[in-house]
């Protein structure tokens, strides 16, 4: 064998794999490579570095320098760096193989290196003794005690925590006492563990009875524990040792007794306000929501709510559009506020608001993180409230607009008869000719008859709007009441218009007030003979075993669709310029409402109208 050849060949072959070899002397401080090693490193042929000019060309790694001089007795035989070389900075594996003593006396250690083209190899062996150190400092900064046992039982690591729960001094006082001897520990459990049985329980430690088990500074009181116990295997699923974690039970249970007295609290809270609370991840689906935020919004309690956000399967769908145009934006990060008041649908088909508000509280795509906070709180009641006030608003606006056209009409319908008394007055103490006395006494007798209508239609206003409207029933015929209306508009209806009556064939008694019964149908007939010139005019009753229809029909004008409601309304004509202050019919229907009945109006226009009360009444035959 040609031992040079093959120096050569495995020489070769570790070059090709990017690798190659190093001795320190650690006599000399001094390294010697290989040929792949001091090219790289542009050394000169006899492949020879200190230690020294070495670590200077470490540039990043986990010890600041080299294994060997770091180290000395080898205890970590692999480390991982980043070395400045000709070829600019390049990841290093180096590890020991084994040493050996030469002739001199001299240590002489030997390993291979191996030069990694990317530094994926490098991150994954510093991640991982980053996450050794990260759990060793989570081990002794836990908020929970951690005792750890070899299989015998005996003590070999514990946190601080333990520490602080059991009252100890330091570790060293404590490591190598055997768990089977604690005299507190319960029976039961020492069985279980020897069985390698995992279990979790609850027990009370008395330190008085800890006796002469291990040092403390605390020789009475108790507490009260939740210990988990569980054993670990090796790869071999063989028990190689035994984990304790321990919990202050009187601290864990009063933390839980605050968050859940708080839960409740804000629970009622939002109950009581109807304010819900939500939290959520967009990209993960996962999340937290009260039971008022899911009722806000037509939800069932629990439901998931990957199942509700992008969905909103209970909102108007003008509003779920909206929702789900914000919920795109914040995923690309265009949008971090929402804040509108969406319209619910309800089981009974009716829609309710809700006030929504959404916050993208954290933006982090990267680490799928995408975290929305909500609240919502229910505005019906504000909503209905609002629209009232507008309603109330709006009404006492055309109010106020009604009254200054009532004073402008009434200082117009109170002049207009006022002027024809006091001027056809004035003429009636000038003229001789018994005719035009005449005429000018019933024109007189007519402003007077106007005058007075009109003073007690302002009085019975009033004393509707102040709540003073009273009513006097009392048994009377019908039939002779309404003659009594027609005989006395009999005088004023002009040529041309037939004024007639329509009644059942036999009279009946009814029980109502005879005087507010005359006004309505005077009120009826007057304003059909304000709108009526040819046709007729029809006076009409019918009586059933509970109520009674009193109506005038007429062949006038009619009324035009939108105004059949409004005429009801105070200081509403049909015509503005026709006689009249426009109370009579809103008086009517104060009086009918009185009674407990209903005004009915059936109108064309071009054809003419009928207007109607049904009132319950007890009523007899004649």
């Amino acid at each position: 064998m040609n031992k040079q050849k093959d120096f050569t060949f495995f020489s070769k072959l570790m070059a090709c794999a990017n690798m190659g070899w190093w001795k320190a002397n650690l006599a000399t401080l001094s390294y010697e490579c290989s040929e792949h090693i001091a090219e790289l490193l542009g050394l000169d042929k006899t492949g020879i570095i200190s230690f020294e000019d070495f670590d200077k060309r470490i540039l990043k790694g986990e010890q600041h320098l080299t294994a060997i001089y770091a180290l000395g007795v080898l205890q970590i035989p692999e480390s991982v760096y980043l070395l400045d070389t000709k070829r600019g900075a390049v990841w290093v594996r180096s590890k020991v193989c084994f040493k050996e003593t030469d002739e001199e006396g001299n240590t002489i250690v030997y390993g291979i290196v191996e030069i990694q083209d990317a530094p994926d190899m490098a991150s994954a062996y510093q991640a991982l003794q980053y996450s050794e150190r990260l759990l060793r400092k989570i081990f002794k900064h836990l908020p929970v005690g951690i005792e750890l046992y070899n299989k015998n039982g005996i003590l070999m690591d514990l946190n601080d925590k333990e520490l602080e729960m059991f009252h100890v001094d330091k570790k060293e006082d404590i490591l190598g006492i055997n768990i089977f001897d604690n005299p507190i520990f319960p029976e039961e459990m020492k069985k279980r563990l020897r069985n390698n049985e995992d279990a979790d329980f609850t027990f009370r430690y008395d330190f008085s009875k800890v006796g002469q088990y291990y040092p403390n500074s605390k020789k009475e009181g108790t507490i009260d524990l939740v210990t988990k116990v569980t054993t670990l295997y090796d790869d071999n699923h063989n028990p190689v040792s035994y984990l304790l974690i321990n919990a202050d039970k009187t601290e864990t249970t009063v933390a839980y007794n605050k968050i859940q007295e708080f839960e409740e609290f804000f629970e009622l809270v939002g109950d009581y306000a109807k304010v819900g609370y939500v939290h959520y991840n967009i990209l993960s689906g996962q999340g937290y929501a009260q039971k008022s935020w899911y009722r806000n919004i037509g939800e069932a309690d629990g439901t998931p709510l990957s199942e509700i956000f992008g969905i909103y399967r209970h909102f108007h769908p003008d509003d779920r559009e909206s929702m789900i145009r914000f919920l795109e934006d914040a995923r690309k990060g265009a949008a971090v506020k929402f804040n509108h008041e969406i319209r619910v649908l309800r089981a009974d088909g009716a829609y309710t608001w809700t006030h929504v508000n959404l916050l993208v509280k954290k933006y982090a795509p990267q680490d799928n993180i995408i975290e929305l906070i909500g609240i919502n709180y229910d505005i019906t009641e504000l909503k209905e409230t609002e629209e009232k006030l507008v309603k109330a608003r709006d009404k006492a606006e055309a109010s106020d607009r009604l009254k200054s056209a009532f004073l402008a009409n009434m200082s117009h319908e109170i002049r207009t008869p006022l002027n024809a008394i006091v001027g056809f007055s004035s003429l009636l103490a000038s003229t001789e000719d018994v005719a035009e006395k005449e005429l000018y006494n019933s024109l007189i007798s007519h402003n007077n008859e106007l005058l007075l209508n009109l003073i007690n239609d302002v009085l019975d206003l009033s004393k509707i709007e102040s709540g003073y409207l009273e009513l006097h029933p009392n048994w009377f015929n019908l039939a002779e009441l309404l003659n009594e209306s027609v005989a006395e508009y009999a005088c004023q209806v002009p040529s041309g218009i037939e004024l007639r009556t329509n009644y059942p064939e036999q009279d009946f008694l009814v029980d109502l007030d005879r005087l507010r019964i005359k006004q309505i149908l005077n009120n009826f007939l007057s304003n059909s003979l304000k709108n009526t010139t040819r046709g007729h005019i029809e006076v009409f009753y019918e009586i059933d075993s509970c109520c009674v229809r009193i109506g005038v029909s007429d062949t006038g004008r009619g009324i035009a669709q939108n105004m059949r409601e409004k005429i009801f309304e105070r200081f509403e004509k049909v015509d503005s310029f026709a006689q009249g202050a426009g109370l009579g019919l809103s008086i009517c229907k104060s009086i009918v409402d009185k009674m407990n009945g209903r005004i009915l109006i059936d109108s064309q226009l071009g054809i003419g109208s009928t207007f109607v009360i049904e009132l319950p009444c007890q009523s007899v035959q004649v």
